[in-house]
């Protein structure tokens, strides 16, 4: 793997430990140490949802792109589509991938 790739690695590694730990390392701080953990802040229930969905965003944004530029955007949104309609139905990311796949791999077929 090349240099850049591995700074990227690190970059990633990084930023992955301070979003899970920083949080209680706070949390620890203003506390003293001996007194029991109050509840978590309200922004924290929606820090890994928040993050998924830049992931998604930085991934897939690419390959609209690709897709459109090639002539196959109505697969790659057939995929996006089935994938996400089982997500929203039964909340499984497996079950999910499958039916992208199956879906991009339909439209494709039909095409």
């Amino acid at each position: 793997m090349t240099t850049a790739l591995w700074i990227a690695v690190g970059a990633i590694a990084v930023a992955t430990y301070l979003t899970r730990a920083l949080p209680f390392l706070l949390a620890e701080r203003r506390r003293g140490g001996d007194r029991k953990p109050g509840p978590a802040p309200a922004w924290l229930d929606a820090l890994g949802p928040c993050i998924l969905a830049a992931m998604g965003a930085a991934i897939l944004w690419p390959e609209a792109g690709k897709a459109a530029a090639s002539g196959n955007l109505a697969q790659f949104l057939s995929g996006l589509a089935a994938a996400a309609a089982i997500m929203l139905w039964r909340r499984d990311a497996g079950l999910a991938t499958l039916a992208g796949i199956a879906g991009y791999a339909l439209a494709g077929w039909l095409t």
